[in-house]
């Protein structure tokens, strides 16, 4: 194994300007050794972490490498811009991506009948899950999920109880719960006013993952 990707949302990338010039998965590639390939973007979602990651792998070569996803919220849309917005932040890409939040288009949502937003959010995340698991089973890479963000989780329904069955819990790591909801918790924030992870935050997340990895062997098919 010689390297770790990376990719997620801003809980995944430093912030010097608050004194955090660390994050989750750097910490984790230093412990292991590993060169870290990190996709990660503040502000973007689910949708672009899904296809970034599985063209990264495509383009580049699969084996000898450990995929670990922090998925973003489930109510972020990502979609693909026409104004080269913040392009060349990530290498080997022509696609440059922007995202609304449901939470800011009620007014929009409002007007579309009957859209169940929570349900929405669960069918989203169960989809992206699924579609990357089949994706790293079918390439065989090692990889382990955690939730960067909270996500929409409401399994009542047939359709999704039957898609969340099928989810490896054994690769995701405490899949009820997220980063943001720990360092929150455990009140390792920047600051109150700034709900990002703290050094410690990312250190003691960090250490969970760690042993995590470690106890179920993750870093192998």
């Amino acid at each position: 194994m010689f390297k770790l990707f990376s990719n997620g949302c801003s809980f995944l990338t430093p912030r010097p300007k608050d004194g955090v010039n660390t994050f989750t998965t750097n910490i984790l590639a230093k412990h292991y050794g590993l060169e870290l390939v990190n996709l990660a973007m503040g502000g973007r979602g689910n949708d672009r972490i899904s296809f970034s990651t599985k063209h990264w792998f495509l383009e580049n070569q699969s084996t000898d490498v450990f995929a670990v996803i922090g998925l973003s919220s489930t109510h972020r849309m990502d979609y693909v811009t026409s104004d080269g917005w913040k392009k060349g932040r990530i290498q080997g890409t022509d696609l440059t991506w922007r995202t609304w939040k449901i939470s800011d288009e009620f007014r929009f949502v409002g007007k579309q009948p009957g859209w169940n937003i929570e349900q929405h959010g669960t069918m989203r995340w169960l989809d992206v899950v699924i579609n990357l698991q089949n994706f790293f089973c079918l390439h065989k890479i090692p990889y382990l999920f955690y939730n960067s963000l909270p996500i929409e989780k409401d399994v009542s329904k047939k359709d999704f109880r039957q898609m969340f069955e099928k989810i490896d819990k054994k690769r995701y790591f405490r899949i009820d719960w997220s980063h943001y909801e720990e360092i929150e918790n455990n009140k390792t924030i920047v600051s109150p006013n700034d709900p990002h992870p703290s050094t410690e935050g990312h250190e003691q997340w960090a250490k969970q993952l760690i042993e995590f990895i470690d106890a179920n062997n993750l870093r192998t098919i």
